[in-house]
């Protein structure tokens, strides 16, 4: 049996390697090839402070009065992370009292039911820490561990903390917020606690709207909180819809926001480019299989695929993605080749089979390394299914979930925050 390790330097590292080990658990999202870099520089120009395994909306304003209340408390002797830990077990409880545990609720740990004895490894503070940072809930831009040290540290005023030390012309300090953690939220009345459920008031919405307008109002979430109309095609969509569908709304085709709507166009056409990569990948991984109609069910995939892009993407330019891309590109040099490379064959329509393979095979290999399927020490049988990535969406499936609560919530009425 393997086992996978790796050294803790932070509580930040620890959450990048478990939000791996979540995404492994998924049936059909190993990226085999490596290209999931360039989906999530995609993914963060359109929806910043957004992930996928974000479920509800509430999480925001929720992990931020819970942070709240921990400054407001006086003679904390605990730490921010331990206070949450707890709060987070008796919210779970209670919004699964409250609604139930099925899976589709969202509820963060609803499998668990009231089991107090029973906690997930990644808990909502964590989940949603991102987002509280991207969309303004939470400063300075710093880790979870880092906050909560520097509030358990801090020698601050409450009213400091919560709203900001000022200097003489009654202006935010710079300096004073740039070393001391605060949250930026009203308080919620008394009552929220006992009402508590997984939907957001009216407050709420309004509130996370707002504060994602101001964070991000140039991204792709936030100009659709910007323009009611807009959102409400987005909402006309089922959450599960392909990318390429939801490309294809009208307001997106007359956005008045050049580079944003170049940003879309091209996170549409990479997939469409490089899903002819993860044919060919498939198509390899069946070479010699003792059933050859899975192998054949791929072929005909490729040459459906190589004949939809004869017309290649007129818009693509690779240097508008590896400006995108910026400075993570230099982390990626041998992927960065291989997408260069791909490119390449795909406008003259792929015709150099061989060419093709050897892209495919290189790039698993050092993608993967000695865990390349494609490597002959690998090759003791052959998959019964399609093997990697069916497709990118660029975690918007979780964008229309958040942007429903915020619209339900503040068209739905309910209790007040």
């Amino acid at each position: 049996m393997s086992s996978i390790g790796w050294i803790d330097f932070s509580s930040e590292h620890r959450d990048k390697v478990r939000t791996v080990l979540d995404l492994l658990k998924k049936r059909g999202v190993i990226d085999e090839l490596g290209i999931g870099v360039i989906r999530d520089v995609f993914a963060d120009q359109m929806f910043p402070g957004i992930s996928t395994i974000q479920t509800r909306a509430k999480y925001f304003t929720l992990t931020a009065y819970l942070i709240q209340g921990f400054i407001e408390r006086r003679g904390n002797k605990e730490t921010l992370e331990s206070y949450l830990k707890y709060h987070e077990r008796e919210n779970r409880i209670h919004l699964v009292e409250r609604h139930g545990e099925e899976h589709e609720l969202g509820i963060v740990g609803g499998t668990f039911g009231s089991d107090r004895k029973r906690g997930v490894i990644r808990k909502p503070s964590s989940i949603y820490w991102n987002g509280l940072r991207t969309f303004g809930f939470v400063t300075p831009d710093i880790s979870l561990s880092e906050f909560s040290a520097r509030l358990t540290k801090g020698k601050s005023s409450l009213k400091q903390i919560l709203k900001g030390a000022k200097n003489d012309d009654g202006e935010a300090s710079e300096t004073w917020e740039g070393q001391h953690p605060r949250v930026t939220i009203p308080s919620p009345d008394p009552e929220y606690w006992e009402n508590l459920e997984i939907g957001l008031t009216p407050e709420e919405a309004r509130l996370l709207r707002q504060h994602i307008t101001d964070q991000q109002p140039g991204s792709l979430i936030g100009q659709m909180l910007l323009h009611e109309e807009w959102l409400e095609e987005a909402l006309q969509l089922p959450d599960k819809v392909p990318f390429p569908e939801f490309t294809a709304l009208p307001f997106l085709q007359h956005m008045q926001a050049p580079h944003l709507a170049a940003t879309v166009e091209h996170a549409r056409d990479f997939w469409h480019i490089f899903y002819g990569a993860h044919i060919r990948y498939n198509c390899l991984l069946q070479d010699g299989a003792d059933d050859p109609a899975l192998g054949e069910e791929f072929r005909e995939k490729w040459e459906q695929w190589r004949e939809e892009m004869k017309t290649f993407p007129p818009s693509w330019d690779s240097n508008f993605m590896w400006e995108l891309v910026g400075s993570r590109a230099k982390r990626i040099g041998p992927t960065r080749r291989f997408i260069d490379s791909w490119i390449e064959e795909t406008r003259k329509g792929c015709p150099d089979l061989t060419r093709c393979n050897e892209l495919v095979r290189l790039q698993e290999r050092q993608n993967k390394g000695g865990r390349a399927r494609l490597g002959a020490e690998n090759r003791g049988g052959h998959p019964s299914a399609w093997i990697g990535l069916q497709e990118l969406n660029y975690r918007l499936p979780i964008v229309l979930r958040l942007l429903r609560d915020i619209h339900e919530g503040e068209t739905k009425g309910g209790r007040h925050a």
